[in-house]
């Protein structure tokens, strides 16, 4: 009897461990189906009545089922032999039976015999990501004319009969444009190519970035009047030299929204650290903003050291709170005012600096203010400190407060630097009231004075207490 429990619990366990090495492989093998990874060839032929297009995509689950949507006006749909090819209107199912398919379909020709832009005019297979691309342009139309793509362009050949031009790159995108008066070509770095219809050797001149071209995706820029002012991925035109600055600020933009990793609600901060340390001209004004708030209130030595600290979140995540951090360790205070402008769409809230210890009033009362320190002094608020004490706040006009509690009452003239008590004139030096970003400070010393509290300062809190007098 025991012999046969202990088979039956030897089964148990076999089974067990077979059931659990079949899930983890069912699990890889789903995932591996979310994620293909693949490489593409398309054939364009160029015809007067229209395109032919070959498309072979590489690197597939043999009898994985896939499904295709294809360009919206897609005639003549054919699959590769051997492939199970279900196709209605521009979306369809693929079965396929090797580890490639090739999907052929017709395109009308363009009705403009001077130019046309081809974007978005070929096959996208569900669940398979496109690492490589290599594109071959055979024009039979021989219209001469230039083609430019996306994609990087590696050869250009004009024979007796046709025209060939192969492009190759590192993306799924492979935009196609054409113009019949030529482009001139000019290669400004590995990462940029230009084509214009003039000469931009002095424009482009003055084109540098200010990192190191191998982590910068290739570029291509049309400079013609002939397409509106239009960014795909790859591929850019404008109008004019001018909008070659516009290239580079992009250029900048994607490297830090790639290389500075914010969470999607804060993804805009990606183009502070552009403007702040490559000095993009960003499309966020408040980035801008944000740069300019910040240099105001730092002393040369510590905007550098900003800058310095800042370049170390390359390639890390980064967050308002983060940036908050490491502000705040260059002044030795602490700020928040990056969690108080993570909004794109909000004006720019002011710079505090503060101290982070929690102010209470008596022992009990937590304040709801902080203090900061400047020039190795400890400043408190002076109109939220008065009224934690109980005292009514009064701003009379611009430079006079009233604050009046009991028996008491006080004028601050804030621009003569005096205070009238009871009718009496107490003349403060210099630095004892402070402007800071707009609101007014008073320091330790004069604070204690005047209102007969004592500020008592412990590693972990401040609280502000009454002499008892």
């Amino acid at each position: 009897m025991k012999k046969v429990l202990l088979f039956s619990m030897s089964l148990l366990i076999v089974s067990g461990v077979l059931l659990t090495i079949q899930w983890i492989g069912y699990e890889k093998l789903s995932e591996a189906s979310e994620n293909i990874l693949s490489a593409q060839e398309i054939e364009l032929y160029v015809k007067k009545d229209g395109f032919d297009v070959n498309q072979t995509i590489h690197s597939l689950p043999e009898k994985e089922k896939l499904t295709v949507k294809l360009p919206a006006d897609a005639e003549k749909v054919t699959c590769s032999k051997g492939d199970n090819c279900e196709i209605g209107g521009q979306s369809g199912l693929i079965e396929v039976s090797g580890e490639e398919v090739t999907i052929s379909y017709n395109l009308p020709a363009s009705p403009s015999a001077h130019s046309f832009l081809l974007n978005n005019w070929y096959a996208v297979l569900s669940d398979v990501t496109v690492t490589s691309s290599s594109l071959m342009v055979t024009d039979y139309t021989k219209r001469n004319g230039e083609w430019v793509s996306s994609l990087k362009q590696t050869a250009a050949k004009q024979k007796s009969i046709i025209d060939f031009y192969s492009f190759e790159g590192e993306s799924a995108a492979a935009t196609l444009y054409w113009q019949k008066g030529p482009l001139a070509k000019t290669e400004i770095s590995p990462v940029l190519t230009v084509y214009g219809e003039g000469n931009i050797e002095s424009s482009a001149a003055s084109f540098t970035l200010p990192f190191a071209e191998e982590n910068v995706e290739p570029h291509t820029v049309v400079i013609t009047k002939n397409v509106e002012p239009a960014e795909f991925t790859g591929l850019t035109f404008v109008q004019n030299a001018n909008g070659l600055q516009s290239i580079r600020n992009q250029i900048i933009d994607d490297y830090t929204a790639q290389h500075f990793i914010f969470q999607d609600d804060e993804k805009w901060l990606a183009s502070f650290i552009a403007v702040s340390l490559y000095d993009s001209q960003s499309g966020f004004v408040k980035a801008s903003n944000m740069k300019k708030v910040i240099a105001d209130n730092l002393t040369e030595t510590e905007y550098e050291e900003w800058l310095k600290q800042l370049k170390l979140f390359n390639g890390k995540e980064v967050s308002a709170g983060k940036l908050d951090e490491l502000l705040g360790s260059v002044k030795d205070e602490d700020t928040n005012f990056f969690s108080v402008n993570k909004k794109s769409d909000t004006a720019v809230s002011p710079l505090l600096f503060f101290d982070s210890r929690p102010v209470t009033i008596e022992g009990e009362k937590e304040a709801s203010f902080h203090m900061t320190n400047k020039d190795g002094l400890l400043y408190v608020p002076l109109k939220d400190a008065a009224a934690a004490l109980g005292y009514s706040v009064q701003e009379l006009s611009e430079g006079e407060l009233l604050m009046k509690k009991d028996f008491e009452t006080f004028r601050f003239y804030l621009r003569e630097n005096r205070v009238l008590f009871n009718e009496h004139t107490y003349a403060l030096y210099g630095t004892a009231l402070q402007n800071i970003n707009g609101t007014t400070y008073i320091d330790k010393i004069w604070f204690q004075k005047i209102f007969l509290v004592e500020v008592q300062e412990t590693p972990g809190q401040i609280n502000l207490q009454s002499y008892g007098l």
